[in-house]
């Protein structure tokens, strides 16, 4: 929830010449400790994930599961192939 402030002088467009840069919070005020525990950091939640991207990667599942079948068919057909040949 913290804030960065821009002075007038500044704009904001220019960036100032030593690092005096300013942030501010609604529950950060001098002499009020109590306020202190109000102030918690963000968490990124999994519900930020989008269901389009879910369904791509439940696409990328199947198709990997079924290129592994293929690949399973072609393995066994070229085993006995193998051992009728010996």
């Amino acid at each position: 929830g913290f804030r960065k402030v821009v002075h007038i002088e500044q704009g904001g467009l220019v960036k100032p010449e030593k690092d005096d840069t300013e942030f501010q919070h609604p529950f950060f005020i001098r002499g009020q400790e109590h306020l202190l525990e109000n102030i918690k950091r963000k968490v990124t939640s999994v519900s930020s994930i989008k269901n389009e991207d879910i369904k791509v990667r439940q696409d990328n599942v199947t198709k990997l599961l079924t290129d592994i079948q293929v690949m399973k068919g072609k393995q066994e057909s070229m085993d006995s192939k193998l051992i009728a040949m010996k």
